[in-house]
């Protein structure tokens, strides 16, 4: 039922870009304006969901592969597929590290080095224990962990 966007490729380009949607459209209406802190926080934001999806992805590789839903995992092997989560966890680490560069305070790396550690310890689960569903609800809650660190960095920065 539905248009069913996962079956037609970049699944997990869509997940992330929701996320980026939720927060860069509400901030531009806010605020009339685009910032380089606003937008890596939106894309520290549509990261999360991705990163916890891709672990759900790796567990329901066959079962995507029968049906012909194209994602990373079912379209790669599983090293390919490793390859990918790995990268994007890395993408995630260089943006935290970008943010001061961006216009965010120096000191938002030491806010998220909890969301950092725990990324690898996921990533060590997921893929080095081979425990996927264990570092997909892993993953859940370190976007909710990522969201609240957001959101008390904004209030310190705001204030």
């Amino acid at each position: 039922m539905g248009v069913k966007l996962s079956y037609h490729g970049f699944q997990e380009f869509f997940i992330a870009a929701l996320g980026w949607a939720l927060v860069l459209a509400p901030y531009g209406l806010a605020t009339g304006e685009f910032t380089g802190f606003a937008l890596a926080q939106a894309l520290l934001f549509g990261l999360g969901p991705l990163l916890f999806g891709v672990y759900s992805n790796t567990n329901d590789v066959d079962g995507d592969r029968r049906v012909g839903r194209p994602t990373v995992a079912a379209l790669t092997s599983a090293r390919g597929n490793t390859v990918f989560v790995i990268a994007v966890s890395a993408a995630e680490l260089a943006l935290i590290l970008a943010v001061p560069a961006l216009g965010g305070p120096w000191w938002f790396p030491l806010a998220l080095v909890p969301t950092i550690v725990a990324r690898g310890w996921q990533v060590w689960l997921g893929f080095a224990l081979g425990d996927i569903l264990r570092a997909r609800m892993l993953g859940i809650r370190i976007h909710r962990l990522t969201v609240l660190t957001l959101v008390l960095v904004n209030l310190v920065v705001i204030t």
